[in-house]
């Protein structure tokens, strides 16, 4: 069910899912301080999957969406661009030179093609693991989650969290990209919350990492937008 609309009246609306990564949209929009309406809709409590009245904005029915006028755009790396082009203005978002712009360049495209589909794939596991089947079964779902992860998905990730942590270790400044947050760091949020849930994304194993994590999340944008759907009574927990 979709809730109320909450915020300005603007042209620029975010339809924002609950239990997504659409909430580092949000952030970003919290980030640009831009005048924005935010439209939220529920998944469904049984099944978990969005709700079809966001087929109305986009045939896929996927979010984030973002609607600016009559232009609507989707996919998270896509938004994060255009925002960050058409609002960044002089922000700090924009990034300061050519290099540092192709870096977040591919951070956007490396973070939903390489990094998001191992998390997606432990979190399947996880769920395989967890079924609600008979007892006899059980045994043998546990099986078959745990080949999942340690032929593939474990290992993969582990990979992946050893090169963004010797990537931000080489970076020095606490951000993926330069000296400042960009939209790297927008992007990274989601599957890095996931990888400390599911891919052994520890204080101990990765300080670099983890401290980025918590950083990005006491960023007072970061708790603005938690706070704006916590009001209106949406779940801001992604679901890990």
């Amino acid at each position: 069910m979709t809730s109320p609309d909450s915020g300005p009246a603007s042209g620029l609306v975010l339809h924002w899912l609950e239990n997504s990564r659409s909430h580092r949209i949000l952030w970003l929009l919290e980030e640009l301080q831009m005048p924005y309406t935010l439209k939220v809709y529920k998944r469904n409590p049984k099944t978990l999957l969005a709700d079809p009245a966001l087929k109305k904005v986009h045939p896929l029915g996927k979010s984030p969406v973002l609607t600016d006028g009559d232009k609507v755009i989707a996919e998270s790396g896509v938004i994060i661009e255009y925002l960050v082009r058409k609002y960044g203005g002089t922000s700090d978002l924009v990034p300061k030179t050519t290099e540092d712009e192709e870096a977040v360049k591919y951070y956007l495209h490396y973070s939903e093609a390489s990094l998001q589909p191992d998390m997606l794939l432990l979190l399947v596991s996880n769920n395989v693991r967890h079924a609600p089947v008979p007892f006899f079964i059980k045994p043998i779902a546990r099986k078959i989650a745990d080949s999942m992860d340690s032929a593939f998905a474990g290992p993969d990730a582990t990979l992946q969290l050893e090169y963004l942590e010797a990537n931000l270790k080489k970076n020095g400044t606490g951000y993926f990209v330069g000296d400042r947050l960009t939209g790297a760091d927008i992007i990274l949020i989601f599957p890095l919350q996931m990888a400390k849930a599911r891919a052994g994304l520890t204080a101990e194993a990765y300080p670099h990492l983890w401290k980025w994590v918590e950083d990005m999340q006491a960023r007072d944008a970061y708790i603005r937008a938690d706070k704006k759907v916590t009001e209106i009574g949406a779940s801001t927990a992604i679901r890990l």
